[in-house]
């Protein structure tokens, strides 16, 4: 499993984790963090400093009744002395510790090494197992303690790095990337602080402690732009009110055991619910002997659950055994059938979890153990002590202190399983006093949220992750813009990162103006410099063969590129290409500007006569193919009265003849192929998303729609 900061103790971390660490600013200087007094000063400190946050944040939950749906918000206290970074299996230099301190360290490489050394925080992991909710939850205490206290610096990461960029990606600095950015981002007095490279492309990794170093100096110095600071905060607002919307309760009929506990720990729902979802055939065995919550006295109480939580329990399939005792009342499509079939679901999560405790301190033998011992053994935790001696076993204990302090930060369902016995112990269960309450319970909340349409997934995706779209779901489209944008989407640069644009929206009327200038005058430019080039018709005069091998060489390489795109702009603009220089003209007509400019005359001549000559056959085509088949299936352009008649004049033969409207045609068989491919990936949809288009698979195409399309809009 990967370590972070090299942490092997951790052994149980996951991917599923989000880990935090807050610096608070110090009162003890750099040099005296090293001696015996100072490190009891640092460590007051961060005592003092992680006190204070653990009440903001059990306050901050309890307003919420916030549940978490595997690990709680934990902190602990780092010194980061040589010793700790031993003990927690911290890669760390042995050479300042040991005997090795024979061969001391020059002064440049001591401050390296001070300067790489992470300061003393506070440091805590919690996995979120199925939940995302809860990652977020934790970033948005953390923004409550850097407003509640000022002087300290926030820095949290997962699995996938610095995942708060992740989430303001769209609007992030150019320089910004995963590669330039890892450890540069930390939260500070409220807001989210990035520090910049310098130079921006590189890649340079900056320390944790200078990075600290400098917002504490100048906290508004490093602060992001409005626009990401709005998308973390959206992704927080969830959060902002009192009122929970992410739970659901309902009404569950529970062994009197299981609902005694859950009055008492709610928060325990939480752990039966994953242990019954994740059960294998060994707790099953558990489950079909129910010795710690037999089913036969049941009660009604309302029960608790995270949204997620519900939705997991209530797609887990179980069928219970009336041999154990569990019987059903009512139809599977009643409410009693519910309520007793959930609460054999939780009551079995919470026997297996019985049937799983062990306390960690208890075995001492464990492979764990015997790991961990190996390691601080092969780190020279020990140092020279012979087994067996005082010191070494002074150091041994400080160990095992340390890696049982570490076990039991996470909630393994060992440890939660030992907390319910020893409730069912220390517990009186009152029978009369559960049953009155069966009166009073407040109803079940509707579970209508578990189903969702097609099109509700569409928008909700749409919302979360879909970009800014120039298209919206209903909103009206005119088909020649739609093909004109995707001939322009056509002539983007595209990279392995994706297609290259100037914005995130596409441009407007001002916009696309002001690149048709920009167009122009580079054509402009491009006519000077070809006529007042002499050193080019110098190079051609000498090397004309090199020139023409050169030319074909690049276009071989651009060949396959290009082939795609002239393809379907050829069909959006319904042109057959031709090569716009004179076929005649070679490259002796750069020796002189007259000829040149006699070259682009006749270029424009030929031009016209050409687009007459296609026009022509188009026109002819559409008419003998009117009648058609072919014909019939497209949608036509309306033509007026007198058109009509000229038409009529002119072909006899054929009634009412309308051109073909390519632009229409063109976006009704893409919405076509949208909608058939039902919310699923695939060429349109990967086609409009690049665009930053989207479109909407409720709409039908009936034939007023197909009417009002042939006009403007989708």
């Amino acid at each position: 499993m990967d370590k972070i900061f090299g942490a092997n103790l951790e052994f149980v971390r996951e991917d599923d984790y989000v880990e935090y660490f807050i610096f608070p600013k110090l009162d003890v200087g750099q040099q005296e963090q090293q001696q015996s007094d100072g490190i009891a000063a640092v460590r007051k400190q961060l005592e003092d400093t992680r006190t204070k946050c653990l009440d903001l944040v059990d306050r901050l939950t309890k307003e919420r009744n916030y549940i978490w749906h595997k690990d709680e918000f934990e902190l602990r206290v780092r010194t980061c002395t040589p010793q700790e970074l031993l003990l927690n299996d911290e890669s760390t230099s042995l050479s300042t510790t040991t005997k090795e301190q024979s061969v001391p360290l020059s002064k440049n490489q001591q401050g390296q090494q001070q300067k790489d050394q992470v300061p003393p925080h506070l440091h805590g992991v919690t996995h979120y197992g199925d939940n995302i909710a809860d990652e977020w939850f934790i970033v948005y205490l953390l923004t409550k303690l850097s407003q509640e206290f000022p002087t300290i610096v926030v820095r949290v990461i997962d699995a996938d790095g610095e995942f708060l960029l992740i989430e303001a990606a769209d609007v992030l600095p150019k320089w910004a990337n995963p590669d330039t950015c890892e450890q540069r981002v930390y939260i500070c007095q409220g807001y989210m602080n990035l520090i910049q490279n310098s130079p921006a492309n590189t890649t340079k990794l900056l320390s944790v402690s200078e990075a600290v170093e400098k917002i504490q100096n100048n906290s508004t110095l490093y602060k992001v732009s409005p626009e990401i600071q709005d998308c973390i905060e959206q992704r927080m607002k969830e959060f902002q009110s009192t009122e929970n919307a992410a739970l659901h309760h309902q009404i569950v009929r529970l062994p009197l055991g299981v609902a005694m506990l859950l009055k008492k720990k709610p928060s325990l729902i939480s752990a039966a619910v994953r242990s019954f979802c994740d059960r294998d055939p060994i707790d099953m065995k558990a489950c079909r002997s129910m010795r710690y919550f037999p089913p036969e006295q049941r009660v009604r109480t309302n029960v608790c659950f995270t949204k997620c939580l519900y939705a997991m329990i209530m797609h887990s399939s179980y069928l219970p055994d009336r041999n154990i005792g569990w019987n059903l009342t009512g139809n599977p499509s009643s409410e009693e059938y519910k309520e007793d079939l959930l609460g054999i679901k939780v009551a079995c999560g919470f026997e297996i979890l019985a049937s799983q405790a062990k306390d960690p301190n208890s075995d001492e033998k464990s492979a764990a153990w015997k790991a961990y011992v190996r390691s601080l053994q092969a780190k020279g935790y020990f140092k020279d002590n012979i087994e067996g001696s005082l010191e070494y076993q002074r150091l041994l204990q400080e160990a095992k202190s340390y890696f049982n302090d570490n076990q039991t930060r996470f909630r393994t369902a060992p440890l939660v399983g030992k907390d319910i016995l020893e409730l069912l112990r220390s517990t009186e269960i009152n029978a009369e006093e559960l049953r009155d309450e069966e009166n009073n319970l407040r109803p079940s909340d509707s579970d209508d949220w578990l189903n969702i349409s097609a099109e509700q997934l569409d928008a909700l995706l749409l919302d979360r992750y879909g970009p800014k779209t120039l298209y919206k779901a209903n909103g009206d489209i005119k088909a020649e813009e739609f093909t004109k944008n995707i001939s322009q989407f056509l002539e983007k640069e595209s990279t392995f990162e994706g297609v290259e644009r100037d914005s995130d929206d596409y441009s407007t009327g001002e916009e696309e103006k002001h690149a048709e200038d920009e167009k122009r005058k580079k054509s402009e430019a491009f006519k000077a410099k070809v006529k007042k080039n002499h050193s080019m018709r110098q190079a051609v005069r000498k090397n004309p063969v090199n020139l023409n091998k050169s030319n074909a060489s690049n276009a071989t390489n651009s060949e396959h590129e290009e082939s795609f795109t002239t393809q379907v702009k050829s069909f959006l603009d319904f042109v057959i290409p031709e090569d716009k220089w004179d076929s005649n003209s070679e490259m002796s007509d750069y020796e002189d500007e007259e000829d040149m400019e006699r070259n682009f005359a006749a270029m424009h001549d030929t031009d016209k006569h050409i687009d007459a000559d296609i026009k022509a056959y188009m026109d002819q085509m559409d008419r003998e193919l009117a009648n058609t088949t072919i014909g019939k299936s497209f949608d036509k352009t309306k033509t007026n009265t007198k058109a009509k008649l000229a038409t009529a004049e002119e072909f006899d033969d054929i009634e009412d003849f309308e051109p073909i409207n390519i632009n229409v045609n063109t976006l009704k068989n893409m919405m076509e192929s949208y909608k058939s491919q039902v919310g699923a990936s695939g060429p349109v949809s990967n086609l409009l998303s690049a665009m930053g288009a989207g479109m909407s698979t409720s709409a039908s195409l009936s034939q007023e729609e197909t009417d009002d399309l042939k006009e403007s809009s989708v």
